[in-house]
């Protein structure tokens, strides 16, 4: 079925030739899946959901979609913004759920399973590189997703900021939970405005749950889309 969506929103957005496309990056890919969750799920499999949630939203909306690294092959991160330069992209959109530091993991077991949660970290994060050269137009879209987010009702994640023992990141907009994260290969080299989303913390075994609902998806998936419009790049 995610490879009928897939073909479907492909042929969507190839047939929407007026409209300028989104790429949407499923984070990560198979070989290297990303976080493992509270309950032993790989993050890629939570990051393909989210994409297609999403996907299906804005082509509802009427705006093209690109999606990359939906099969789960795309190991060059370098790959993936070109990628969305060769469909003509105006906006690049990496989906990711978030983990934290291994110091910060407890260990527990589930189903038979020995498994690590982190259940005092929740919430959503963006993240822009000052190295990409539409910054100004990524730093603004950032905003506007994370403020759409959090009249959502949705927490912020502050467990990267530089006054935690987590990446130590510089925040960038603290009230819309917006990171600078310089190096991100996917942001720094797109060329289009480009952004990087962590939905939720999949380690924490209550919002792992909500994460993983359709309800949960849905709404963030709202808010993206309303962000997107808000900082102008799908129509209003």
């Amino acid at each position: 079925m995610r490879r009928r969506l897939a073909l479907l929103l492909l042929t969507v957005s190839v047939g929407a030739a007026q409209a300028v496309p989104v790429a949407v990056d499923v984070g990560h890919y198979l070989e290297r899946p990303g976080a493992t969750s509270a309950y032993g799920v790989a993050e890629f499999e939570y990051n393909q959901s989210l994409a297609a949630v999403l996907a299906a939203r804005l082509v509802a909306d009427g705006v093209p979609v690109r999606l990359i690294g939906w099969r789960g092959e795309m190991a060059d991160l370098r790959e993936r913004p070109r990628q969305a330069e060769a469909a003509g992209a105006g906006f690049f959109l990496s989906i990711h759920h978030d983990s934290v530091q291994e110091s910060q993991l407890e260990p527990w077991v589930w189903s038979g399973r020995a498994l690590r949660h982190a259940d005092g970290f929740a919430g959503y994060s963006l993240y822009v590189s000052r190295l990409n050269p539409h910054f100004d137009e990524s730093l603004a879209c950032a905003r506007a997703i994370g403020a759409a987010l959090s009249e959502a009702g949705l927490p912020i994640a502050t467990h990267h900021a530089a006054s935690a023992p987590g990446l130590g990141l510089e925040w960038a907009d603290v009230q819309r939970g917006v990171y600078y994260y310089d190096t991100l290969v996917v942001l720094k080299a797109a060329t289009v405005p480009a952004v990087l989303l962590e939905a939720g913390v999949i380690v924490n075994r209550d919002e792992e749950r909500q994460l993983a609902g359709a309800e949960r998806r849905t709404l963030t998936a709202a808010a993206v889309a309303r962000g997107l419009r808000d900082c102008g790049v799908t129509g209003r």
